[in-house]
């Protein structure tokens, strides 16, 4: 059987404290920023923790592995796409702005 303590380079206590605190923070940000991928990352991070339900089952830990990999690239793909995106957006306002100011020189 595993040791739990060896596991992860921290203790399962402190990894648990970890993913509280982390899926905590990354809620909040999804919430006050509405970025998908710290949604994912919320529920990527917790995710870790299905290591422990069974140690020494391989297929379960390079599952977990996978599916970690997987929730991972979701949220760097998110990330880029919607920081285009907004780019693109900020871009678009930001040329409307300088049109209208265009269209109306005097500030009238």
């Amino acid at each position: 059987m595993n040791d739990l303590n060896t596991l992860y380079p921290i203790g399962v206590t402190r990894h648990t404290v970890f993913c509280i605190i982390a899926t905590l923070f990354f809620l909040a940000q999804f919430f006050r920023t509405k970025r998908w991928h710290q949604m994912i990352l919320a529920i990527a991070i917790p995710c870790s923790l299905l290591v422990y339900i069974a140690p020494d089952n391989k297929a379960l830990y390079y599952g977990i592995g996978i599916l970690e990999a997987v929730l991972l690239a979701a949220a760097l793909v998110c990330s880029i796409v919607q920081g285009r995106r907004d780019a693109k957006a900020e871009a678009a306002a930001k040329a409307a702005a300088e049109a209208a100011q265009n269209s109306n020189p005097a500030g009238v």
